[in-house]
């Protein structure tokens, strides 16, 4: 099968899952965020940023060498991949005593004391996730991705059956901590079925070698992606309270979840299809064009939609006590947009054609900023930050354009000109949305859902002018009617 047949049937099955998430995911986040407080996020982000930083070290960019690397054999594939499965269980088990054993000194830092015996049961996490990693890279490397929707419906299952269950019954953010874990255990018992590769202990030092000049450079951009993703909450944590850590993270999630049904099911496909054709330049960058061009299409209704419909999205998906953080799901809905198109997907670029340096570059550039951008927010409260964190996310954006223009060649007129259409399309049914709201009551139910149809159709009606969308659209409809219909 060619490459690009490869890369149209892994879009479904990525896609599928991202949409089934997007029905599960906000009806346990609506549930959770209605039983449990802020606070209670803020405690387990805090335990996040210290759990994240340990699985940098524990996947090594490992996973990343295994999608990228065209094998000579298939015998160097399977040296390649126990080595890395024992190496990054190996470090991942130490990484967890090592946190065990410091837990209390941990939690002090993260101004969180209290919560050290989560600190303790969560990082268990970290030996789980490296384990499903390597498994889970086989089958991104194979396009098996109808295999991953599967694993993906366990893992949404979970928290309905663990999470909720547990937060009924009072146990506040550990029903969180422990619904995190059996999901993560669901997906090792699920996956180890499926892998082609059997787990042995033949470790190979030389395959080790060969790796690390590959992921070094992953794992350093790694750090650096930690320290701008999971940094700016370690400062937000010092600086304001749990409460509001929480309604920071809380907000962060919210608009992340909104685009992920796109960047989940566009990211990996994307990267496992450009590496597959990492040489021939001319057709990399064809493709990497026709995604941004077709991606945007769907991106930008999310995002401005979030942007005018803030209040709304906040209400359903987390409640009324979340509503103090409007503003900044709005803003930070409205950025999101270049940020799948410029910046989550031109990492997959970088990472494709084997320069994980240039990526980890752009996060050099980025994360110094950001740390100080967010601490003079941060302190000056909690609507300067929104403002400040996504000041910073467009500076990262603009840093990634200017890596594919100098290092990979790319067009700007490209790459700026293939986002205008559909965002300026998005902006004109927003601006109409928004001034049909406000002739009526912007609080009426009624109201409401209609100026939300009445963008829809808007936006909609202004991308259809457009031949080469129609052709497109109307494809998927088909698709989708044939697929429906047999």
């Amino acid at each position: 099968m060619e490459i690009n047949e490869k890369v149209r049937r892994s879009f479904k099955w990525t896609f599928a899952t991202e949409f089934l998430s997007k029905l599960i995911v906000p009806v346990t986040g609506m549930v959770l965020a209605r039983i449990l407080s802020p606070s209670a996020f803020g405690v387990v982000a805090s335990i996040l940023v210290a759990t994240s930083f340990a699985e940098i070290f524990a996947d090594a960019g490992f996973q990343k060498y295994f999608v990228q690397h065209d094998f000579q054999s298939e015998e160097s594939k399977k040296r390649c991949f126990i080595t890395a499965l024992i190496t990054c269980c190996t470090v991942a088990l130490f990484c967890w005593l090592l946190i065990c054993f410091f837990a209390k000194p941990i939690a002090a830092l993260l101004g969180v004391p209290d919560i050290y015996r989560g600190l303790q049961v969560a990082s268990l996490g970290i030996l789980l996730n490296s384990f499903n990693g390597m498994q889970g890279a086989i089958f991104r490397r194979e396009f098996q991705f109808q295999l991953l929707f599967k694993v993906r419906v366990i893992a949404l299952l979970t928290p309905i059956f663990v999470s909720i269950p547990l937060a009924l019954l009072g146990f506040d953010y550990w029903a969180l901590i422990i619904g995190t874990l059996v999901q993560q255990l669901a997906t090792c018992i699920f996956q180890a079925r499926y892998v082609s590769i059997p787990v042995s202990f033949r470790f190979d030092f030389a395959s080790l070698k060969e790796m690390l000049s590959f992921s070094l450079w992953t794992l350093f951009e790694s750090i650096t992606i930690w320290l701008s993703t999971w940094g700016n909450l370690f400062i937000v944590g010092s600086v304001l309270s749990s409460y509001y850590l929480g309604l920071y993270r809380g907000s962060s999630a919210l608009t992340n979840a909104a685009f992920s049904i796109i960047t989940g099911a566009i990211t990996p496909v994307l990267f496992a299809g450009l590496s597959r054709i990492q040489s021939d330049m001319k057709s990399f960058q064809s493709m990497y064009y026709d995604v941004e061009k077709k991606s945007i299409l769907f991106v930008a209704p999310i995002g401005v939609g979030i942007f005018i419909f803030s209040d709304v999205a906040v209400s359903i998906l987390l409640g009324t006590q979340w509503h103090e953080a409007d503003f900044y799901v709005g803003l930070r809905g409205l950025v999101g947009c270049t940020s799948v198109v410029f910046n989550s997907m031109a990492s997959e670029a970088l990472r494709a054609k084997g320069l994980p340096r240039l990526s980890t570059l752009s996060q050099v550039l980025y994360f110094p900023i950001m740390f100080a951008v967010i601490y003079y927010t941060a302190s000056m409260g909690f609507g300067l930050l929104a403002i400040g964190t996504c000041i910073c996310s467009l500076w990262l954006d603009l840093v990634k354009v200017v890596i594919l223009k100098q290092y990979l060649k790319f067009s700007l007129r490209k790459l700026i000109g293939n986002i205008i259409p559909a965002m300026g399309s998005a902006l004109l049914a927003a601006g109409a949305a928004y001034a049909f709201r406000g002739i009526f009551d912007q609080e009426n139910g009624v109201v409401v859902a209609s100026s939300i149809f009445l963008f829809l159709i808007a936006y909609t009606m202004l991308v259809l002018l457009n031949r080469e969308n129609r052709v497109f659209l109307f494809a998927i409809f088909r698709r989708i009617k044939v697929k429906i219909i047999g």
